[in-house]
């Protein structure tokens, strides 16, 4: 047992380091090419750079590099917990109805053309988190008519909240098609628009988010055992759930809120995770959080420098990775099944 655990902070050691490698990597690249050593003196201090620099990189490149890490991390934790407790390997962060929500919210803005801000935060922002509310409001009351948190309903309460948002915003979109282009590249997804201001938000909700879960994290292994078991053992199924959910609710609704919707982070990071051989909860939500950064800042460096001075829509690019690396991993899964029959 000391030896796996000391294994899995060996793999978390390696994975931060990574994570800081490719930090320093991607605050270098862009339509302007800045050296390594100017980035260090430009985030650190420690050396005097130009003022052009500066900007580019303490205004500009780490706010939204440092939102990457932390809206990809967010993800590919709520994705593993939301495998874990719904004890589906094909579950992931959608089915809470809140990426619906939070892109109806913000197609309502940009649709009207509401132009407003509260706090330094824009009118588009707001509508996105106010559309994730009010899905999880809804999800969460529906499943809750039975007196208690109970993940079927949850379920089934998500996938058809989610759908008829989904439905309004087609309606929306095809009613306004004026604005149909940037409804849908708002959905695809970018980190364009992050700013200090929103990355330190960010960095407070996850602070706050992180400790909650890892704390529950290993309430979810007594959770697989069945819900007879678990309260045998003293883990109150319907409380777990009821708190999971909803931080990961309050953690989805900021990410999607910062970046739009982000496909296939939540869906495939876990199953890397299950690949590195960490299976216990805890520790695989410290590697999903550390592996789901590295993954969304590689492809949002790829979105932004490969046709720059323009971009890429993050969503499509991880899609177009993604949705390959899960497909191997879904036919290896399978031709191991078929090789043990």
């Amino acid at each position: 047992m000391e030896k796996k655990r000391h294994n899995v902070w060996y793999k978390v050691i390696m994975a931060v380091v990574i994570l800081i490698a490719v930090m320093a990597f991607s605050c270098c690249l862009g339509s302007v090419r800045i050296p390594v050593r100017d980035v260090i003196g430009a985030v650190t201090g420690l050396t005097e750079v130009s003022k052009a620099t500066d900007t580019i990189v303490n205004k500009v490149r780490f706010p939204r590099i440092c939102m990457a890490v932390l809206v990809g991390g967010g993800l590919s934790m709520v994705g593993a917990l939301m495998q874990g407790l719904f004890k589906n390997p094909m579950a992931d962060p959608s089915i809470l109805g809140i990426s619906s929500g939070s892109a109806f919210g913000a197609a309502l803005i940009i649709v009207f053309n509401i132009n407003f801000s509260f706090m330094g935060f824009s009118g588009l922002y707001l509508g996105a988190m106010g559309g994730a509310v009010l899905a999880w409001f809804l999800v969460y009351n529906i499943a809750r008519i039975s007196g208690e948190h109970d993940l079927n309903s949850t379920l089934l309460a998500g996938i058809a909240i989610s759908s008829i948002l989904s439905a309004l915003i087609t309606l929306l979109m095809t009613l306004h098609r004026e604005s149909m282009e940037q409804v849908y590249l708002w959905m695809l997804g970018s980190f364009s628009s992050s700013t200090a201001q929103k990355t330190v938000t960010m960095a407070v909700v996850v602070a706050v988010i992180f400790p909650v879960l890892i704390f529950t994290a290993p309430r979810v292994d007594v959770l697989k055992l069945g819900r007879e078991a678990a309260t045998g053992l003293g883990v109150s199924a319907s409380r777990t759930t009821g708190i999971l959910l909803c931080a990961c609710s309050v953690l989805l609704a900021f990410c999607v809120a910062n970046s739009g919707i982000i496909g296939f982070v939540g869906l495939i990071i876990p199953h890397c995770v299950n690949f590195m051989r960490v299976y216990k909860m805890r520790g695989k939500l410290v590697m999903c959080f550390l592996v789901g950064a590295v993954f969304t800042l590689l492809c949002d460096t790829l979105a932004r420098t490969v046709v720059a001075p323009g971009e890429l829509a993050i969503g499509a690019l991880t899609s177009l990775i993604g949705a390959p690396y899960f497909l191997y991993l879904m036919l290896r899964n399978l031709l191991r099944e078929r090789r043990m029959r």
